[in-house]
């Protein structure tokens, strides 16, 4: 994979997800980009002081990364979740309902996995960062870690390994995959009670 282990353009982040066989990702604040509805990304924009002409193209972009989860052979996905992910009503509570409820739709699918570390478990390896783990079929995995203005990918077999560490602890304190959807749905409630 060229170009790996240096800083490049966000866009490169959609040409390997669509060769990925497998993606494994951890997020301690955001929804991930392939799980987001229009309205949270829009949201998020927003607050990030994204320029309208530059959100939209944004949004745009990230709803159509979506697509490699609808192919035949879609990659496996392993979401984990920190729960202020949950909590942060991104958008005001309306928006981050409907988040949830796309969520709890999302991970009906048969290779889709969503995780949620409550915030009970107190400190943990991956409250310095979110990443994700891109499997392929004929290479390397990478690293991916995001930035406002840049990717970086690791490949480094020892960089690699530490993250799949990382992965494995967190997927370990998370609650179960169906008792994340249960803690996301009574979340997702309490939203729309607001």
């Amino acid at each position: 994979m060229e170009g790996a282990d240096k800083k490049v353009p966000l866009s490169r982040l959609s040409s390997f997800e669509t060769e990925a066989s497998a993606i494994f990702g951890f997020e301690p604040l955001l929804v991930p980009g392939l799980l987001q509805t229009a309205d949270y990304t829009r949201a998020l924009m927003k607050a990030c002081g994204v320029p309208d002409p530059d959100a939209q193209f944004r949004v745009a972009a990230r709803l159509g990364r979506q697509a490699v989860l609808t192919r035949d052979e879609s990659p496996e996905i392993h979401a984990v979740l920190d729960e202020g992910v949950l909590r942060r009503a991104l958008g005001g509570p309306a928006v981050m309902a409907r988040q949830l409820r796309h969520l709890l739709e999302m991970a009906r699918r048969p290779r889709l996995k969503i995780q949620v570390v409550p915030l009970a478990v107190g400190g943990h390896t991956g409250l310095d960062g979110g990443f994700s783990i891109i499997d392929f079929p004929r290479h390397k995995s990478v690293v991916h870690l995001e930035h406002k203005l840049a990717s970086l990918f690791l490949e480094e077999p020892a960089d690699v390994a530490t993250f799949r560490r990382t992965a494995e602890a967190l997927a370990g304190l998370a609650l179960s995959p169906a008792e994340s959807i249960e803690f996301i749905a009574r979340v997702a409630d309490e939203h729309e009670r607001v």
